[in-house]
């Protein structure tokens, strides 16, 4: 058995024509059952069933289909692998993200990537949105995993959208709104917020406060301020106020007994979203950056 001769009975299964599979694969027809045949000698049971007008896969070609797809997949990325070790590459990112992002799936991007390329190295910063942006621009991070900015435009920058996360409001137990299964913003306009807020921002700069103004019309009364999750979740939880945060910050908290999370919806009854990206300075020329965005377009990741 060899790689070729799994590639050959993938093309065969899935099309179930050897004529066709033998086109696609760039061989006759009768390379490609002599292929199958001996590839089936190899296993020890028949894998097709096959005749002038028919072709199916056995119970036991089903199983051996699932396997030798997941046999390829590992070979093709051994030799990447391969071929990045041989490429000798090593570098350092800095690498910035935002608060409450690390509850996504961000750890195995991390991790996927490391794989991919053992020798670079990272230096992680967790800040707010707003500051995340300073940082990129004075060169303390080549890459951020960020908010995309709602309300203002950085054009110096290099953005690259990765998703739509939904916006949901976090009400503690007891609050008169905490059985509704939605809620707009509108709903909340007498609220008191507590929001997320770095030193040496004002409240007009957040995005909690341009959010509810631009899409509910108000401004927020603000009660407190925190520039973490952690601390806004359990203010929240005293009672102090509610928060409004994207869906990723509370994704592992949805079961707790003293928070109440509810989805933000539109008027038309679709999800309020916040757009995620992953920006770089084009002026930083750190050869790793590229190396981290081509994989990322490679592998679509989303979250």
């Amino acid at each position: 058995m060899n790689l070729k001769q799994l590639e050959y009975f993938i093309a065969v299964a899935e099309s179930l024509n050897f004529t066709k599979a033998a086109k696609k694969c760039f061989i006759s027809q009768t390379a490609m059952t002599l292929q199958i045949q001996s590839l089936e000698r190899t296993v020890g049971v028949p894998l097709l069933i096959r005749d002038k007008h028919h072709v199916e896969l056995t119970a036991a070609g089903k199983v051996y289909l699932a396997k030798a797809r997941s046999l390829l997949n590992h070979s093709d990325e051994a030799i990447k692998l391969a071929r990045t070790a041989a490429e000798g590459f090593s570098g350092v990112l800095n690498i910035g993200f935002a608060r409450g992002y690390e509850q996504s799936n961000f750890s195995r991007t991390l991790r996927d990537f490391r794989e991919r390329y053992p020798n670079i190295s990272y230096k992680l910063l967790r800040d707010n949105s707003g500051m995340l942006y300073r940082h990129l621009e004075n060169g303390d991070c080549d890459i951020i995993f960020n908010l995309s900015p709602q309300f203002r435009e950085y054009p110096n920058l290099s953005h690259y959208f990765m998703k739509k996360f939904p916006l949901v409001a976090v009400l503690y137990p007891g609050h008169p709104l905490e059985n509704r299964l939605s809620l707009r913003y509108r709903d909340l306009a007498e609220e008191d917020f507590i929001i997320m807020r770095p030193e040496g921002r004002t409240d007009d700069e957040t995005e909690e406060v341009l959010l509810c103004y631009n899409r509910g019309g108000f401004i927020p009364r603000i009660a407190l301020r925190d520039p973490e999750v952690q601390t806004v979740l359990l203010l929240v939880s005293a009672g102090l106020g509610i928060a409004i945060l994207p869906e990723y910050a509370v994704r592992y908290i949805h079961t707790a007994k003293n928070l109440v999370i509810i989805p933000l919806l539109k008027e038309d009854q679709t999800e309020e979203t916040i757009d995620f990206e992953i920006c770089r300075n084009p002026a930083n020329q750190n050869p790793a950056i590229e190396k981290m965005m081509d994989w990322i377009r490679e592998q679509h990741i989303t979250e």
